[in-house]
C-alpha cells in the first residue's frame, strides 16, 4: 500500500468517524497519547452533531515532526466505523487519501468517495471480539499498525482506563491486537511512521482546550467559577470541579446564565478573583449581568467558548 509514501511528508493527517456511541473519543484519547510517547508532537480535534443522542461523529489527529497549531484541511489516512459519510469529511478526501472499513457497510457510498480503499471486516472482527462496541479497538489496533507503531501503549491504556474491569480489559486488548495485525499486513511493514523517532526523550504533555483555558486561569489566581453548563464551555466547569480544593476555588453550578454572571459580579465586589465559563447562547443571556459590572466598575472574567459556524 502507499502508507510508506507518507514517510516522505512530515505531516500525517488520520480521521476516524462513525455513529455516536462507537467510542471514537476514547480512540482519539489513547492514539494521542501513543503517538506523543514515540515522540512525535498531535493536533486533534473532535465534530460531533448537534443532537442530544445519536448522529455521526468524527475525530481529526494530526501527526507531525515539529510542532502544530492547527488542522490540516486534507484527509491521509480516513478509518470509517458505519455508514453516513458526512460531506465535511467528504471535502477532504483527495485522490491520495486510503480509506479503511467494512465493505458491507459502504458499498452504497465508495464509489462516491473516491479514494483508494481497503476492506476490513470490522462487523464480523467485532462480533467475534465479543460484540459491535469493539469496533473501535479493533479500528484503533488497524491505524496503530499502518502507522508503523506497537500495541505496548494501547495496553497500558486499556488497563489504567478499565481499571477493575478484567473482561473488558482482555477483550480490548485482544480486539486491538487483531486489528494491528491485519493493520500491519496491509502495510506491508512499510508504516507511515515507520522508523521515525524525531523527539523521543522530551516530555510532553497532552491538553485539551478546555483544560489549557482552565490551568491558565487557576495560574491567573482564579478563585470563584460558576456557569450553567453548555457545551463546549463545560470542560472548564468539570475541570475547575475537579480540582477546586487544589486550586483553592469555590466552583458553582448554578439554574440559569443570569444568576452565573449575578454571582460572579457578587464574587469580585467581596473580593474574589472570579470566572463564568459559557458559550454563544448562554453568553446572550448574561446581558443585564454584564452591565451591571460595567456600571459597578466592577472586574469580571467572561470565558466564552465558540461554537463552529
Amino acid at each position: 500500500m502507499r502508507f510508506s509514501a507518507l514517510k516522505k511528508s512530515k505531516d500525517v493527517c488520520c480521521v476516524l468517524c462513525g455513529a455516536a456511541g462507537l467510542g471514537i473519543q476514547t480512540v482519539e484519547d489513547m492514539l494521542a497519547r501513543i503517538i506523543v510517547d514515540e515522540g512525535f508532537f498531535v493536533f486533534g480535534s473532535r465534530e460531533y452533531m448537534s443532537r442530544v443522542r445519536g448522529g455521526n461523529n468524527s475525530t481529526e489527529i494530526r501527526i507531525s515532526d515539529v510542532p502544530v497549531h492547527a488542522l490540516l484541511d486534507r484527509i491521509d489516512i480516513l478509518v470509517v466505523l458505519s455508514p453516513n459519510v458526512r460531506q465535511n469529511i467528504r471535502e477532504r478526501i483527495t485522490g491520495d487519501t486510503v480509506i479503511l472499513g467494512d465493505r458491507e457497510l459502504l458499498n452504497g457510498e465508495l464509489e462516491d468517495l473516491g479514494a483508494s480503499f481497503v476492506d476490513i471486516p470490522l462487523s464480523k472482527l467485532a462480533k467475534e471480539a465479543g460484540g459491535k462496541i469493539y469496533s473501535n479497538s479493533i479500528a484503533a489496533g488497524v491505524l496503530l499498525g499502518v502507522l508503523g507503531l506497537g500495541t505496548e501503549g494501547a495496553d497500558t491504556f486499556y488497563r489504567r482506563r478499565f481499571a477493575g474491569k478484567d473482561d473488558v480489559i482482555e477483550k480490548n486488548i485482544a480486539a486491538c491486537a487483531v486489528g494491528h495485525e491485519l493493520g500491519l499486513s496491509i502495510s506491508e511493514g512499510e508504516g507511515a511512521l515507520s522508523g521515525r523517532r524525531p523527539n523521543t526523550g522530551t516530555e510532553k504533555m497532552i491538553l485539551n482546550g478546555s483544560d489549557a483555558v482552565s490551568l491558565g486561569a487557576m495560574a491567573a489566581g482564579c478563585t470563584f467559577v460558576t456557569a450553567y453548563p453548555m457545551s463546549p464551555a463545560t470542560g472548564v466547569l468539570s475541570f475547575f470541579a475537579k480540582n477546586a480544593e487544589k486550586a483553592g476555588a469555590v466552583v458553582e453550578q448554578v439554574e440559569d446564565e443570569i444568576s452565573a454572571i449575578n454571582m460572579a459580579v457578587g464574587a469580585s465586589y467581596a473580593g474574589a478573583r472570579p470566572m463564568v465559563t459559557t458559550s454563544g447562547g448562554g453568553f446572550a443571556l448574561m446581558g443585564e449581568g454584564l452591565s451591571l459590572a460595567g456600571v459597578m466598575e466592577t472586574p469580571v472574567v467572561v470565558h466564552l467558548a465558540q461554537r463552529p459556524g
